[in-house]
């Protein structure tokens, strides 16, 4: 297994160095520049040219890949033309708002997603499996902008002053002020990696309420993250509602299976004990790619509840020219894709013991 995974991280390396390469190559090709973008109508040939200069765009497209490439491989993604801010310091403040909403909608997908493809499944060409796939469907083909709008409308403008009534905006109520978990544990003047993981841990609203003891911002929390996160799983729950009733299907008719109902266990047991987990291998495929997908950024759903998240900074980052931000996040995102991969190539081998990995 430890060979595998060594492989498949050494194999990933050129995939990394080749994304890198296009980015880098695609930001630098796009009409417009960043100092037009920046300073406006203030944007003198005076300026401009102190303005690359700065940053070194004045440098052949080759001198300054290898700039860059140096600086990524000593861990500094460089500085926002933009913000003027560190890129690591704004993937800490946005990219774990994407990564909670990623898992919730991920969770309620995968939940909701497999449960359906079940029902369809041991009830075929029944009402419910009509109903089901038609609910898929639906889930498919309706825009995530149209439904979050929806959503909006619904909950918080048809149902304002009724307990159903949600947030249509926004990460907390405004006032709300998340703790620090570091001051709350007693450990601010911690540093290095742990204050890190501490600081991503504390820009997630959901385990910063729960770390710091509020219920009440965990409400909060909560209430802000049920409409986009229901209505970015939408596609990805009915994408895995469908692939489980196909993959059960056919599990269900092997002999293995046959064998099962024949000692007269129920049906259920058949499913859940003998079917479904060898059902799984391509629904994990899905499930993965779609919390690459995801993780990437939702642009749409970001932008409709107004999120400050990885897919909403890449898009003002790609508008404003900001070369930095967009290669930085890039990157990031990228070695998100290589580790789900990598850990849903893995799950193969729990799921179906007639998978073996090199040890």
């Amino acid at each position: 297994m430890t060979t595998y995974i060594l492989r498949r991280l050494l194999v990933s390396l050129p995939v990394l160095f080749g994304i890198l390469v296009a980015v880098f190559v695609i930001t630098r090709v796009l009409p417009g520049d960043p100092c037009h973008a920046l300073l406006g109508e203030k944007a003198t040939k005076a300026a401009c040219d102190a303005f690359a200069t700065r940053y070194g765009f004045d440098q052949p497209i080759p001198v300054q890949f290898v700039r860059y490439l140096g600086q990524v491989l000593s861990g500094d993604l460089g500085t926002s033309i933009r913000f003027g801010i560190p890129v690591t310091q704004l993937l800490l403040e946005r990219l774990p708002t994407t990564v909670e909403l990623a898992l919730v909608s991920l969770g309620i997908a995968t939940f909701m997603g497999i449960r359906l493809g079940v029902a369809s499944a041991t009830h075929r060409n029944s009402r419910r499996d009509v109903a089901t796939m038609i609910f898929a469907n639906l889930g498919v083909s309706i825009p995530v902008f149209v439904l979050g709008l929806l959503f909006a409308f619904f909950f918080a403008i048809v149902l304002k002053g009724t307990p159903f009534a949600l947030p249509p905006s926004g990460r907390y109520t405004a006032g709300v002020i998340p703790d620090e978990i570091a001051v709350s544990w007693g450990i601010d003047g911690l540093s290095g990696p742990l204050r890190v993981v501490v600081d991503f841990v504390s820009n997630m609203a959901i385990p910063n309420a729960i770390l710091t003891l509020r219920p009440d911002h965990l409400v909060d929390a909560i209430s802000h993250l049920v409409l986009p996160a229901t209505a970015l799983a939408t596609i990805p729950m009915a994408v895995i509602a469908r692939v489980t009733r196909s993959s059960l299907l056919d599990v269900l008719g092997t002999d293995y299976v046959r064998t099962a109902r024949a000692k007269g266990l129920t049906e259920r047991e058949v499913v859940r004990t003998h079917a479904l987990r060898n059902a799984l291998l391509p629904v994990v495929t899905v499930i993965g790619l779609s919390l690459g997908g995801l993780l990437s950024g939702a642009v749409l759903t970001e932008t409709i509840f107004n999120f400050s998240g990885v897919g909403r900074t890449i898009s003002e980052a790609i508008t404003a020219r900001d070369y930095v931000v967009v290669q930085g996040f890039t990157v990031i995102v990228s070695i998100g894709y290589v580790l789900v991969n990598l850990l849903t190539d893995i799950s193969y081998a729990y799921l179906d013991p007639r998978v073996r990995m090199d040890s």
